[in-house]
């Protein structure tokens, strides 16, 4: 899925937009955002928040936006 910026964060064409990728286990968002965090930088590192168990967003060596996050377990 793809999410708008934050707020805070100034827009500019082509980097407007993140592209969010959800998985089903912690070990999977970790190992992609350890790979996609190479010659990149980090916005915010891989963490527990209040909305997900594990969230991490970064911006890849090619400009891209990224939002990394498991999902919420059903019930």
């Amino acid at each position: 899925m793809f999410c708008d910026m934050l707020p805070e964060s100034p827009a500019r064409i082509g980097d407007n937009i993140a592209v969010m990728v959800e998985f089903d286990s912690a070990d999977k968002a970790k190992a992609v955002f350890e790979a996609l965090k190479e010659g990149g930088k980090i916005s915010m590192e891989i963490q527990e928040t209040f909305w997900s168990k594990c969230f991490g967003s970064l911006t890849d060596k090619f400009g891209i936006s990224w939002n990394i996050s498991i999902g919420c377990p059903s019930e």
